[in-house]
């Protein structure tokens, strides 16, 4: 029975070192991009729940009701139909009414709010191509040979369990 115990105490220091290490990596990492991020979003005035509801719809393949959409992104549905009113506003989105119900309305991206989130990601990947590229040699290769099988492994290991949490 200890050596379970002993097991387990050794999967949770791991656990929790691995935890720990990852996320100081990534607040540093957005740290050092949040200056140009946020210099993108006051350039046009978008909200971060509205930037939040663009790249919830450019996940999809269709449009979205904004029921579904309030869930994805956690904001009450009073919350994400008053963000998607300024969006359609903005010419970011497009709602229609759906073909089949008229009281539902679908909501998709225009190819404005496409153009919007390709610039806006292309500060990030500006960025994190920086940092990168600012690393030695041996510590890009590293890091290229830790992450490389976690994202190209068959399982989906960025397909979390959702815990309920819900956010106004």
């Amino acid at each position: 029975m200890s050596g379970e115990c002993s097991h387990r105490s050794d999967v949770d220091q791991s656990v929790d070192a691995a935890s720990t290490t990852l996320n100081t990596f990534l607040e540093r990492l957005i740290d050092l991009g949040r200056p140009d991020a946020l210099e993108s979003l006051a350039a046009t005035d978008i909200t971060f729940s509205q930037l939040r509801i663009l790249s919830a719809l450019a996940c999809q393949t269709g449009p979205m009701p904004v029921n579904a959409i309030a869930d994805q992104v956690q904001l009450s549905l009073a919350a994400a139909g008053r963000t998607v009113d300024r969006l359609v506003s903005c010419d970011l989105v497009d709602r229609r009414e759906d073909p089949t119900d008229r009281r539902v309305k679908r909501i998709s991206l225009t190819d404005a709010g496409r153009r919007y989130l390709e610039t806006h990601l292309a500060v990030k990947r500006g960025t994190i191509q920086h940092f990168v590229a600012n690393l030695p040699a041996d510590m890009r290769d590293n890091l290229c040979a830790a992450l490389r099988p976690i994202v190209d492994d068959a399982v989906d290991h960025f397909c979390l369990p959702s815990d309920g949490r819900q956010v106004s």
